[in-house]
Protein backbone atom coordinates (compact mmCIF):
# COMPACT_ATOMS: atom_id res chain seq x y z
CA UNK A 1 0.00 0.00 0.00
CA UNK A 2 1.45 3.35 -1.03
CA UNK A 3 1.61 6.39 1.22
CA UNK A 4 -1.08 9.04 0.85
CA UNK A 5 -0.07 11.73 -1.62
CA UNK A 6 0.54 15.21 -0.16
CA UNK A 7 0.22 18.19 -2.47
CA UNK A 8 3.29 20.33 -2.96
CA UNK A 9 1.77 23.38 -1.25
CA UNK A 10 1.45 21.39 2.01
CA UNK A 11 4.50 19.22 1.67
CA UNK A 12 6.84 22.16 1.16
CA UNK A 13 5.09 24.65 3.44
CA UNK A 14 7.75 26.62 5.37
CA UNK A 15 8.24 25.52 8.96
CA UNK A 16 10.66 28.24 10.07
CA UNK A 17 11.04 31.94 9.37
CA UNK A 18 14.12 31.45 7.20
CA UNK A 19 12.09 29.24 4.83
CA UNK A 20 9.54 31.97 4.06
CA UNK A 21 10.05 33.23 0.50
CA UNK A 22 9.70 36.81 -0.70
CA UNK A 23 8.88 38.54 2.62
CA UNK A 24 12.26 39.56 4.11
CA UNK A 25 10.89 42.72 5.75
CA UNK A 26 8.37 40.74 7.78
CA UNK A 27 10.77 37.94 8.69
CA UNK A 28 13.35 40.42 9.98
CA UNK A 29 10.82 42.37 12.09
CA UNK A 30 9.35 39.26 13.72
CA UNK A 31 12.68 37.57 14.43
CA UNK A 32 14.10 40.74 16.00
CA UNK A 33 11.00 41.17 18.15
CA UNK A 34 11.20 37.56 19.36
CA UNK A 35 14.91 37.87 20.08
CA UNK A 36 14.37 40.95 22.26
CA UNK A 37 11.17 39.71 23.86
CA UNK A 38 9.05 42.52 22.37
CA UNK A 39 5.92 40.43 21.89
CA UNK A 40 2.69 42.15 20.95
CA UNK A 41 -0.75 40.94 22.02
CA UNK A 42 -2.21 41.22 18.49
CA UNK A 43 -0.80 40.88 14.96
CA UNK A 44 -2.50 41.52 11.62
CA UNK A 45 -1.12 39.92 8.45
CA UNK A 46 -2.59 41.25 5.18
CA UNK A 47 -1.92 40.56 1.52
CA UNK A 48 -3.12 38.67 -1.54
CA UNK A 49 -3.67 34.93 -1.48
CA UNK A 50 -0.79 32.46 -1.29
CA UNK A 51 1.93 34.82 -0.05
CA UNK A 52 2.51 33.26 3.40
CA UNK A 53 0.11 34.90 5.86
CA UNK A 54 -1.30 31.79 7.53
CA UNK A 55 2.05 30.02 7.29
CA UNK A 56 3.71 32.92 9.12
CA UNK A 57 1.00 32.82 11.77
CA UNK A 58 1.70 29.14 12.48
CA UNK A 59 5.45 29.70 12.58
CA UNK A 60 4.94 32.61 14.98
CA UNK A 61 2.75 30.39 17.16
CA UNK A 62 5.51 27.77 17.30
CA UNK A 63 8.10 30.46 18.06
CA UNK A 64 6.00 31.71 20.99
CA UNK A 65 5.11 28.29 22.47
CA UNK A 66 8.25 26.29 21.71
CA UNK A 67 9.55 24.73 24.91
CA UNK A 68 12.89 26.44 24.18
CA UNK A 69 11.26 29.78 23.44
CA UNK A 70 10.09 32.31 22.85
CA UNK A 71 12.60 32.03 20.05
CA UNK A 72 12.89 33.05 16.39
CA UNK A 73 14.07 29.48 15.65
CA UNK A 74 11.59 26.95 17.07
CA UNK A 75 13.14 23.54 17.62
CA UNK A 76 10.53 21.54 15.64
CA UNK A 77 11.15 18.64 18.03
CA UNK A 78 9.28 19.47 21.22
CA UNK A 79 5.71 18.45 21.82
CA UNK A 80 4.33 21.95 21.34
CA UNK A 81 6.09 22.44 17.99
CA UNK A 82 4.87 19.10 16.68
CA UNK A 83 1.29 19.64 17.84
CA UNK A 84 1.13 23.12 16.31
CA UNK A 85 2.58 21.86 13.01
CA UNK A 86 -0.04 19.10 12.94
CA UNK A 87 -2.87 21.48 13.91
CA UNK A 88 -3.56 19.56 17.12
CA UNK A 89 -2.52 22.01 19.82
CA UNK A 90 -5.31 22.81 22.28
CA UNK A 91 -3.69 26.15 23.03
CA UNK A 92 -3.47 27.29 19.40
CA UNK A 93 -6.87 27.63 17.77
CA UNK A 94 -7.31 28.39 14.08
CA UNK A 95 -10.66 30.04 13.38
CA UNK A 96 -12.21 30.65 9.98
CA UNK A 97 -13.55 34.19 9.97
CA UNK A 98 -15.93 33.38 7.13
CA UNK A 99 -17.86 30.79 9.16
CA UNK A 100 -17.59 32.46 12.57
CA UNK A 101 -18.91 35.89 11.79
CA UNK A 102 -21.47 36.46 14.54
CA UNK A 103 -21.38 38.11 17.93
CA UNK A 104 -22.01 34.79 19.70
CA UNK A 105 -18.84 33.28 18.22
CA UNK A 106 -16.74 36.20 19.45
CA UNK A 107 -18.36 36.14 22.90
CA UNK A 108 -17.48 32.46 23.22
CA UNK A 109 -13.90 33.28 22.18
CA UNK A 110 -13.72 36.02 24.83
CA UNK A 111 -14.94 33.69 27.55
CA UNK A 112 -12.40 31.00 26.63
CA UNK A 113 -9.59 33.58 26.43
CA UNK A 114 -9.94 34.25 30.17
CA UNK A 115 -8.62 30.80 31.04
CA UNK A 116 -4.89 30.13 31.09
CA UNK A 117 -3.37 27.82 28.45
CA UNK A 118 -3.39 24.08 29.17
CA UNK A 119 0.27 23.26 28.58
CA UNK A 120 1.81 26.13 26.62
CA UNK A 121 3.13 29.60 27.34
CA UNK A 122 0.42 31.43 25.37
CA UNK A 123 -3.12 30.81 24.28
CA UNK A 124 -3.03 31.84 20.61
CA UNK A 125 -6.01 32.58 18.36
CA UNK A 126 -5.35 32.60 14.60
CA UNK A 127 -8.37 34.10 12.78
CA UNK A 128 -8.18 33.72 9.00
CA UNK A 129 -10.11 36.08 6.67
CA UNK A 130 -10.88 38.25 9.68
CA UNK A 131 -12.46 40.93 7.47
CA UNK A 132 -15.55 38.72 7.11
CA UNK A 133 -16.45 39.09 10.79
CA UNK A 134 -19.53 41.27 11.25
CA UNK A 135 -19.32 44.82 12.58
CA UNK A 136 -21.10 43.84 15.78
CA UNK A 137 -18.64 40.98 16.30
CA UNK A 138 -15.71 43.34 15.81
CA UNK A 139 -17.18 45.66 18.43
CA UNK A 140 -17.49 42.73 20.83
CA UNK A 141 -13.80 41.94 20.29
CA UNK A 142 -12.54 45.48 20.92
CA UNK A 143 -12.38 45.33 24.72
CA UNK A 144 -10.44 42.09 24.70
CA UNK A 145 -8.02 43.47 22.11
CA UNK A 146 -7.47 46.65 24.09
CA UNK A 147 -6.84 44.94 27.43
CA UNK A 148 -6.13 41.28 26.68
CA UNK A 149 -5.08 38.78 29.34
CA UNK A 150 -1.25 38.52 29.42
CA UNK A 151 -1.36 34.91 28.25
CA UNK A 152 -3.37 35.61 25.04
CA UNK A 153 -2.02 36.50 21.57
CA UNK A 154 -4.26 37.20 18.57
CA UNK A 155 -3.00 36.70 14.99
CA UNK A 156 -5.34 37.92 12.27
CA UNK A 157 -4.99 37.27 8.54
CA UNK A 158 -6.91 38.98 5.72
CA UNK A 159 -6.86 39.43 1.97
CA UNK A 160 -8.90 42.64 2.20
CA UNK A 161 -7.28 45.03 4.64
CA UNK A 162 -9.61 47.89 3.69
CA UNK A 163 -12.57 46.00 5.21
CA UNK A 164 -10.97 45.72 8.65
CA UNK A 165 -12.24 48.54 10.92
CA UNK A 166 -9.76 51.19 11.99
CA UNK A 167 -10.58 50.45 15.62
CA UNK A 168 -9.14 46.94 15.10
CA UNK A 169 -6.16 48.13 13.07
CA UNK A 170 -5.11 50.58 15.78
CA UNK A 171 -4.84 47.75 18.31
CA UNK A 172 -2.68 45.45 16.17
CA UNK A 173 0.82 45.37 14.76
CA UNK A 174 0.09 45.34 11.05
CA UNK A 175 2.26 43.57 8.44
CA UNK A 176 1.52 43.87 4.71
CA UNK A 177 2.70 40.93 2.61
CA UNK A 178 3.94 41.62 -0.90
CA UNK A 179 3.26 39.59 -4.00
CA UNK A 180 6.17 37.19 -4.39
CA UNK A 181 8.58 38.00 -7.21
CA UNK A 182 8.63 35.83 -10.31
CA UNK A 183 12.29 34.95 -9.83
CA UNK A 184 11.69 33.86 -6.21
CA UNK A 185 8.80 31.63 -7.29
CA UNK A 186 10.87 30.13 -10.11
CA UNK A 187 13.74 29.36 -7.71
CA UNK A 188 11.38 27.66 -5.25
CA UNK A 189 9.78 25.55 -8.00
CA UNK A 190 13.21 24.48 -9.27
CA UNK A 191 14.14 23.37 -5.73
CA UNK A 192 10.89 21.42 -5.41
CA UNK A 193 11.41 19.75 -8.80
CA UNK A 194 14.93 18.70 -7.80
CA UNK A 195 13.78 17.19 -4.51
CA UNK A 196 10.85 15.43 -6.14
CA UNK A 197 12.91 14.10 -9.01
CA UNK A 198 10.88 15.92 -11.67
CA UNK A 199 12.60 16.78 -14.95
CA UNK A 200 11.49 20.34 -15.76
CA UNK A 201 12.88 22.83 -18.26
CA UNK A 202 13.77 26.38 -17.15
CA UNK A 203 11.29 27.78 -19.64
CA UNK A 204 8.48 25.73 -18.12
CA UNK A 205 9.36 26.97 -14.64
CA UNK A 206 9.29 30.57 -15.87
CA UNK A 207 5.87 30.09 -17.48
CA UNK A 208 4.38 28.64 -14.29
CA UNK A 209 5.98 31.38 -12.18
CA UNK A 210 4.59 34.13 -14.45
CA UNK A 211 1.13 32.57 -14.50
CA UNK A 212 1.05 32.41 -10.67
CA UNK A 213 0.82 36.22 -10.50
CA UNK A 214 2.83 36.52 -7.28
CA UNK A 215 1.17 33.65 -5.37
CA UNK A 216 3.43 30.84 -4.21
CA UNK A 217 0.49 28.57 -3.45
CA UNK A 218 -0.95 29.09 -6.95
CA UNK A 219 2.45 28.35 -8.46
CA UNK A 220 2.79 25.10 -6.52
CA UNK A 221 -0.73 24.02 -7.47
CA UNK A 222 -0.07 24.70 -11.17
CA UNK A 223 3.24 22.89 -10.92
CA UNK A 224 1.49 19.79 -9.51
CA UNK A 225 -0.99 19.91 -12.39
CA UNK A 226 1.66 20.11 -15.11
CA UNK A 227 3.85 17.48 -13.43
CA UNK A 228 0.91 15.06 -13.31
CA UNK A 229 0.25 15.59 -17.03
CA UNK A 230 3.89 15.09 -17.98
CA UNK A 231 4.36 12.01 -15.81
CA UNK A 232 7.42 13.41 -14.04
CA UNK A 233 8.64 15.51 -16.96
CA UNK A 234 7.55 19.06 -17.70
CA UNK A 235 8.40 21.22 -20.71
CA UNK A 236 7.14 24.53 -22.07
CA UNK A 237 4.69 23.09 -24.60
CA UNK A 238 2.96 21.01 -21.93
CA UNK A 239 2.69 24.02 -19.61
CA UNK A 240 1.12 26.09 -22.39
CA UNK A 241 -1.34 23.33 -23.18
CA UNK A 242 -2.36 22.66 -19.57
CA UNK A 243 -2.57 26.28 -18.46
CA UNK A 244 -4.14 27.66 -21.63
CA UNK A 245 -1.17 29.92 -22.36
CA UNK A 246 -0.04 31.14 -25.77
CA UNK A 247 3.42 31.35 -27.21
CA UNK A 248 5.21 34.50 -26.11
CA UNK A 249 6.22 35.09 -29.69
CA UNK A 250 2.55 35.48 -30.66
CA UNK A 251 2.19 38.18 -27.99
CA UNK A 252 5.09 40.16 -29.46
CA UNK A 253 3.82 39.67 -33.00
CA UNK A 254 0.42 41.00 -31.96
CA UNK A 255 2.03 44.07 -30.42
CA UNK A 256 3.92 44.67 -33.66
CA UNK A 257 0.68 44.39 -35.64
CA UNK A 258 -0.91 46.94 -33.32
CA UNK A 259 2.00 49.32 -33.78
CA UNK A 260 1.87 48.98 -37.57
CA UNK A 261 -1.90 49.15 -37.77
CA UNK A 262 -2.41 45.77 -39.46
CA UNK A 263 -5.95 44.60 -38.63
CA UNK A 264 -5.73 41.43 -40.73
CA UNK A 265 -2.84 40.14 -38.62
CA UNK A 266 -4.75 40.91 -35.43
CA UNK A 267 -7.70 38.84 -36.59
CA UNK A 268 -5.30 36.02 -37.46
CA UNK A 269 -3.67 36.23 -34.01
CA UNK A 270 -7.02 35.79 -32.23
CA UNK A 271 -7.82 32.87 -34.53
CA UNK A 272 -4.47 31.26 -33.64
CA UNK A 273 -5.27 31.63 -29.95
CA UNK A 274 -8.63 29.90 -30.22
CA UNK A 275 -7.28 27.24 -32.59
CA UNK A 276 -4.57 26.33 -30.07
CA UNK A 277 -7.17 25.93 -27.32
CA UNK A 278 -5.64 28.79 -25.32
CA UNK A 279 -7.65 31.06 -23.07
CA UNK A 280 -8.39 34.40 -24.82
CA UNK A 281 -8.62 36.13 -21.44
CA UNK A 282 -5.12 35.02 -20.52
CA UNK A 283 -3.89 36.19 -23.92
CA UNK A 284 -5.42 39.62 -23.27
CA UNK A 285 -3.70 39.72 -19.88
CA UNK A 286 -0.38 38.85 -21.55
CA UNK A 287 -0.91 41.68 -24.03
CA UNK A 288 -1.66 44.13 -21.21
CA UNK A 289 1.48 43.10 -19.31
CA UNK A 290 3.57 43.37 -22.45
CA UNK A 291 2.10 46.84 -23.11
CA UNK A 292 3.14 47.83 -19.62
CA UNK A 293 6.65 46.56 -20.40
CA UNK A 294 6.67 48.65 -23.58
CA UNK A 295 5.76 51.73 -21.57
CA UNK A 296 8.51 50.96 -19.05
CA UNK A 297 10.96 50.57 -21.93
CA UNK A 298 10.22 54.14 -23.03
CA UNK A 299 11.16 55.34 -19.54
CA UNK A 300 13.97 53.04 -18.34
CA UNK A 301 14.72 49.75 -20.08
CA UNK A 302 16.85 48.59 -17.13
CA UNK A 303 13.56 48.01 -15.30
CA UNK A 304 12.91 45.03 -17.60
CA UNK A 305 15.47 42.80 -15.92
CA UNK A 306 12.79 40.14 -15.35
CA UNK A 307 12.31 39.75 -19.11
CA UNK A 308 14.47 37.38 -21.15
CA UNK A 309 17.25 39.22 -23.07
CA UNK A 310 15.92 38.38 -26.54
CA UNK A 311 12.40 39.48 -25.65
CA UNK A 312 13.69 42.59 -23.91
CA UNK A 313 15.54 43.62 -27.05
CA UNK A 314 12.39 43.25 -29.15
CA UNK A 315 10.38 45.28 -26.66
CA UNK A 316 12.91 48.10 -26.61
CA UNK A 317 13.02 48.21 -30.41
CA UNK A 318 9.24 48.27 -30.67
CA UNK A 319 8.90 50.92 -27.97
CA UNK A 320 11.29 53.26 -29.76
CA UNK A 321 8.65 53.91 -32.43
CA UNK A 322 5.73 54.54 -30.07
CA UNK A 323 4.64 57.51 -27.99
CA UNK A 324 3.85 57.05 -24.31
CA UNK A 325 0.38 58.53 -24.79
CA UNK A 326 -0.33 55.91 -27.44
CA UNK A 327 0.80 53.08 -25.14
CA UNK A 328 -1.40 54.42 -22.35
CA UNK A 329 -4.33 54.33 -24.80
CA UNK A 330 -3.48 50.70 -25.63
CA UNK A 331 -3.44 49.75 -21.97
CA UNK A 332 -6.74 51.50 -21.23
CA UNK A 333 -8.48 49.81 -24.17
CA UNK A 334 -7.05 46.40 -23.26
CA UNK A 335 -8.25 46.84 -19.69
CA UNK A 336 -11.73 47.73 -20.92
CA UNK A 337 -11.70 44.74 -23.27
CA UNK A 338 -10.73 42.36 -20.46
CA UNK A 339 -13.62 43.67 -18.38
CA UNK A 340 -16.02 42.92 -21.23
CA UNK A 341 -14.53 39.47 -21.81
CA UNK A 342 -15.20 38.37 -18.23
CA UNK A 343 -18.96 38.63 -18.80
CA UNK A 344 -19.09 37.57 -22.43
CA UNK A 345 -20.27 34.28 -23.90
CA UNK A 346 -17.72 34.74 -26.68
CA UNK A 347 -14.62 36.40 -25.19
CA UNK A 348 -12.60 35.80 -28.36
CA UNK A 349 -14.96 38.08 -30.27
CA UNK A 350 -14.61 40.83 -27.67
CA UNK A 351 -10.84 40.48 -27.87
CA UNK A 352 -10.92 40.74 -31.65
CA UNK A 353 -13.04 43.89 -31.55
CA UNK A 354 -10.86 45.42 -28.84
CA UNK A 355 -7.67 44.85 -30.84
CA UNK A 356 -9.21 46.34 -33.98
CA UNK A 357 -10.19 49.42 -31.99
CA UNK A 358 -6.61 49.80 -30.76
CA UNK A 359 -5.25 49.40 -34.29
CA UNK A 360 -7.40 52.31 -35.44
CA UNK A 361 -4.60 54.71 -34.61
CA UNK A 362 -5.51 58.33 -34.29
CA UNK A 363 -3.23 61.23 -33.51
CA UNK A 364 -2.89 61.82 -29.77
CA UNK A 365 -2.51 65.41 -28.61
CA UNK A 366 -1.19 66.40 -25.22
CA UNK A 367 -3.90 68.11 -23.17
CA UNK A 368 -1.64 71.05 -22.32
CA UNK A 369 -0.95 71.65 -25.99
CA UNK A 370 -4.68 71.46 -26.74
CA UNK A 371 -5.51 73.99 -24.03
CA UNK A 372 -2.81 76.31 -25.35
CA UNK A 373 -4.30 76.07 -28.83
CA UNK A 374 -7.76 76.90 -27.45
CA UNK A 375 -6.42 79.96 -25.63
CA UNK A 376 -4.65 81.23 -28.73
CA UNK A 377 -7.74 80.58 -30.87
CA UNK A 378 -9.91 82.51 -28.41
CA UNK A 379 -7.63 85.52 -28.56
CA UNK A 380 -7.60 85.27 -32.35
CA UNK A 381 -11.42 85.26 -32.44
CA UNK A 382 -11.65 88.33 -30.25
CA UNK A 383 -9.30 90.26 -32.55
CA UNK A 384 -11.08 89.23 -35.74
CA UNK A 385 -14.67 89.65 -34.56
CA UNK A 386 -14.23 93.29 -33.51
CA UNK A 387 -14.45 94.56 -37.15
CA UNK A 388 -17.59 92.46 -37.66
CA UNK A 389 -19.19 94.07 -34.63
CA UNK A 390 -18.32 97.52 -35.95
CA UNK A 391 -19.81 96.69 -39.34
CA UNK A 392 -22.94 95.40 -37.69
CA UNK A 393 -23.26 98.59 -35.68
CA UNK A 394 -23.01 100.67 -38.82
CA UNK A 395 -25.63 98.43 -40.45
CA UNK A 396 -28.09 99.30 -37.68
CA UNK A 397 -27.95 96.01 -35.72
CA UNK A 398 -26.62 97.60 -32.57
CA UNK A 399 -28.54 100.89 -32.71
CA UNK A 400 -29.84 103.12 -35.46
CA UNK A 401 -33.03 103.82 -37.38
CA UNK A 402 -35.24 102.26 -40.01
CA UNK A 403 -36.33 103.92 -43.28
CA UNK A 404 -39.00 106.55 -42.65
CA UNK A 405 -42.65 105.59 -42.86
CA UNK A 406 -45.00 107.89 -44.82
CA UNK A 407 -42.21 110.41 -45.22
CA UNK A 408 -41.48 110.57 -41.50
CA UNK A 409 -38.39 109.14 -39.86
CA UNK A 410 -39.20 106.91 -36.90
CA UNK A 411 -36.54 106.39 -34.21
CA UNK A 412 -35.66 102.82 -33.46
CA UNK A 413 -34.61 101.58 -30.04
CA UNK A 414 -31.01 100.48 -29.71
CA UNK A 415 -30.81 96.72 -29.59
CA UNK A 416 -28.36 94.71 -27.55
CA UNK A 417 -24.98 94.61 -29.34
CA UNK A 418 -24.42 91.52 -31.47
CA UNK A 419 -22.90 88.61 -29.70
CA UNK A 420 -19.66 86.81 -30.42
CA UNK A 421 -19.21 83.12 -31.15
CA UNK A 422 -17.40 80.78 -28.86
CA UNK A 423 -14.40 79.16 -30.60
CA UNK A 424 -15.53 76.28 -32.81
CA UNK A 425 -19.13 76.48 -31.50
CA UNK A 426 -20.84 76.81 -34.92
CA UNK A 427 -19.41 73.43 -35.99
CA UNK A 428 -21.08 71.54 -33.16
CA UNK A 429 -24.55 69.96 -33.47
CA UNK A 430 -27.55 72.14 -32.58
CA UNK A 431 -28.12 72.57 -28.85
CA UNK A 432 -30.75 74.14 -26.64
CA UNK A 433 -31.03 77.92 -26.61
CA UNK A 434 -29.90 78.06 -22.98
CA UNK A 435 -26.61 76.34 -23.75
CA UNK A 436 -25.93 77.12 -27.35
CA UNK A 437 -26.52 80.89 -27.47
CA UNK A 438 -23.51 82.86 -28.57
CA UNK A 439 -22.17 84.89 -25.62
CA UNK A 440 -22.16 88.65 -25.88
CA UNK A 441 -18.91 90.49 -26.49
CA UNK A 442 -16.71 92.49 -24.18
CA UNK A 443 -18.42 93.89 -21.06
CA UNK A 444 -21.84 93.24 -22.52
CA UNK A 445 -22.26 89.86 -20.79
CA UNK A 446 -25.58 89.86 -18.98
CA UNK A 447 -27.65 87.50 -16.89
CA UNK A 448 -30.40 85.47 -18.49
CA UNK A 449 -33.06 86.43 -15.98
CA UNK A 450 -34.07 90.04 -15.56
CA UNK A 451 -34.78 91.44 -12.13
CA UNK A 452 -36.32 94.66 -10.96
CA UNK A 453 -33.96 97.61 -10.82
CA UNK A 454 -33.07 98.84 -7.32
CA UNK A 455 -35.13 101.80 -6.07
CA UNK A 456 -32.03 103.85 -5.31
CA UNK A 457 -30.98 103.67 -8.98
CA UNK A 458 -34.35 105.11 -10.01
CA UNK A 459 -33.88 107.82 -7.39
CA UNK A 460 -30.44 108.60 -8.81
CA UNK A 461 -31.91 109.08 -12.29
CA UNK A 462 -34.61 111.42 -10.93
CA UNK A 463 -32.11 113.44 -8.88
CA UNK A 464 -29.61 114.06 -11.68
CA UNK A 465 -32.26 114.40 -14.42
CA UNK A 466 -35.22 116.06 -12.68
CA UNK A 467 -36.90 117.10 -15.93
CA UNK A 468 -37.25 113.36 -16.75
CA UNK A 469 -38.87 112.58 -13.40
CA UNK A 470 -42.34 112.19 -14.89
CA UNK A 471 -41.09 109.66 -17.41
CA UNK A 472 -39.44 107.57 -14.70
CA UNK A 473 -42.61 107.63 -12.61
CA UNK A 474 -44.47 105.72 -15.35
CA UNK A 475 -41.54 103.68 -16.77
CA UNK A 476 -40.57 100.12 -15.82
CA UNK A 477 -36.91 99.53 -14.93
CA UNK A 478 -35.25 96.13 -14.82
CA UNK A 479 -31.66 94.88 -14.36
CA UNK A 480 -30.22 92.21 -16.63
CA UNK A 481 -26.64 91.64 -15.56
CA UNK A 482 -24.76 94.84 -16.50
CA UNK A 483 -27.68 96.34 -18.44
CA UNK A 484 -30.53 98.57 -17.28
CA UNK A 485 -33.73 98.09 -19.29
CA UNK A 486 -36.15 101.08 -19.29
CA UNK A 487 -39.58 100.37 -20.82
CA UNK A 488 -41.74 103.39 -21.61
CA UNK A 489 -45.32 103.75 -22.88
CA UNK A 490 -45.03 106.20 -25.78
CA UNK A 491 -42.69 107.34 -28.51
CA UNK A 492 -42.20 110.79 -26.99
CA UNK A 493 -40.84 109.35 -23.74
CA UNK A 494 -38.70 107.01 -25.78
CA UNK A 495 -37.26 109.88 -27.80
CA UNK A 496 -36.49 111.92 -24.66
CA UNK A 497 -34.60 109.10 -22.96
CA UNK A 498 -32.72 108.24 -26.16
CA UNK A 499 -31.47 111.81 -26.36
CA UNK A 500 -29.86 111.52 -22.90
CA UNK A 501 -29.04 107.82 -22.99
CA UNK A 502 -25.27 108.37 -22.75
CA UNK A 503 -25.74 110.52 -19.66
CA UNK A 504 -28.04 107.90 -18.13
CA UNK A 505 -25.36 105.23 -18.69
CA UNK A 506 -22.81 107.38 -16.84
CA UNK A 507 -25.21 107.89 -13.94
CA UNK A 508 -25.93 104.16 -13.76
CA UNK A 509 -22.22 103.33 -13.98
CA UNK A 510 -21.32 105.61 -11.07
CA UNK A 511 -24.18 104.28 -8.99
CA UNK A 512 -23.54 100.57 -9.71
CA UNK A 513 -19.77 100.85 -9.49
CA UNK A 514 -19.22 99.27 -12.89
CA UNK A 515 -19.75 100.02 -16.54
CA UNK A 516 -23.49 99.80 -17.18
CA UNK A 517 -25.46 99.87 -20.42
CA UNK A 518 -28.93 101.45 -20.75
CA UNK A 519 -31.51 100.03 -23.14
CA UNK A 520 -34.71 102.00 -23.82
CA UNK A 521 -37.71 99.98 -25.02
CA UNK A 522 -41.27 100.77 -26.04
CA UNK A 523 -44.18 98.63 -24.96
CA UNK A 524 -45.52 96.65 -27.92
CA UNK A 525 -49.08 97.67 -27.17
CA UNK A 526 -48.17 101.34 -27.73
CA UNK A 527 -46.32 100.92 -31.04
CA UNK A 528 -47.95 101.31 -34.40
CA UNK A 529 -48.18 97.86 -36.06
CA UNK A 530 -46.40 99.13 -39.17
CA UNK A 531 -43.43 100.23 -37.01
CA UNK A 532 -43.20 96.84 -35.35
CA UNK A 533 -43.27 95.00 -38.69
CA UNK A 534 -40.71 97.35 -40.26
CA UNK A 535 -38.31 96.99 -37.36
CA UNK A 536 -38.67 93.21 -37.34
CA UNK A 537 -37.81 92.96 -41.01
CA UNK A 538 -34.82 95.25 -40.60
CA UNK A 539 -33.54 93.18 -37.71
CA UNK A 540 -33.91 89.94 -39.64
CA UNK A 541 -31.91 91.37 -42.55
CA UNK A 542 -29.22 92.63 -40.20
CA UNK A 543 -29.09 89.27 -38.39
CA UNK A 544 -28.64 87.40 -41.66
CA UNK A 545 -25.81 89.75 -42.62
CA UNK A 546 -24.11 89.34 -39.23
CA UNK A 547 -24.41 85.54 -39.38
CA UNK A 548 -22.69 85.54 -42.75
CA UNK A 549 -19.83 87.65 -41.39
CA UNK A 550 -19.41 85.27 -38.43
CA UNK A 551 -19.33 82.13 -40.59
CA UNK A 552 -16.73 83.74 -42.85
CA UNK A 553 -14.35 84.38 -39.96
CA UNK A 554 -10.99 82.60 -40.53
CA UNK A 555 -11.17 80.80 -37.18
CA UNK A 556 -14.54 79.30 -38.09
CA UNK A 557 -13.35 78.25 -41.52
CA UNK A 558 -10.23 76.68 -39.99
CA UNK A 559 -12.41 74.70 -37.58
CA UNK A 560 -14.62 73.46 -40.42
CA UNK A 561 -11.57 72.25 -42.32
CA UNK A 562 -9.91 70.75 -39.23
CA UNK A 563 -12.94 68.71 -38.14
CA UNK A 564 -14.38 68.15 -41.61
CA UNK A 565 -17.63 69.69 -40.39
CA UNK A 566 -20.21 72.21 -41.37
CA UNK A 567 -21.98 75.14 -39.74
CA UNK A 568 -25.48 74.02 -38.80
CA UNK A 569 -26.61 77.10 -36.91
CA UNK A 570 -25.52 80.54 -35.72
CA UNK A 571 -27.55 82.05 -32.92
CA UNK A 572 -27.63 85.69 -31.82
CA UNK A 573 -28.48 86.16 -28.17
CA UNK A 574 -30.41 89.36 -27.33
CA UNK A 575 -31.93 90.39 -24.06
CA UNK A 576 -34.48 92.53 -25.90
CA UNK A 577 -36.29 90.00 -28.07
CA UNK A 578 -39.11 92.38 -28.95
CA UNK A 579 -38.61 94.40 -32.14
CA UNK A 580 -37.88 97.97 -31.17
Amino acid sequence: MTDNYTVTARKFRPQTFDQIVGQPHIVRTLTNALTKGRIAHAYLFSGTRGVGKTTSARILAKALNCEKGPTPSPCQECGNCKEIAAGQSVDVQEIDGASNTGVDNIRELRENARFTPTKSRYKIYIIDEVHQISKAAFNALLKTLEEPPPHVVFIFATTELSKVPDTILSRCQSFEYRSIGQSDIAAQLSMIAQREGIDVTPGAVELVARRARGSMRDAQTLFDQTAAYGGGKVDEDEVKLILGLVDRGLVLETLSALAEGKPAELIRAVADVTRAGADPTLFAEELAEATRDLLVATVDSTRLAHVEPAERERLVTLASGLEREELVRWFDLLTDTMGQMRFSHNPAMNLEMGLLKIADRRPVTDIDQLLDRVERATAHVERQVEPAVADAARAGVVRGSVPPLSGKKVAVAPATPPVLPKPLAPVAPPVNDDDGSIPEADFEIVETVEKKAPADLVAAFKKEKPFLMGIFDSAELHMAGEAVSITVKNLYDREMLETDRDTLEKIAGRHMGRRTRVVVKLKDSERPPEVVAEVREERQRADADLKGKIVDLPIIQDAIELFDGQVVDVRINRRDQNPS
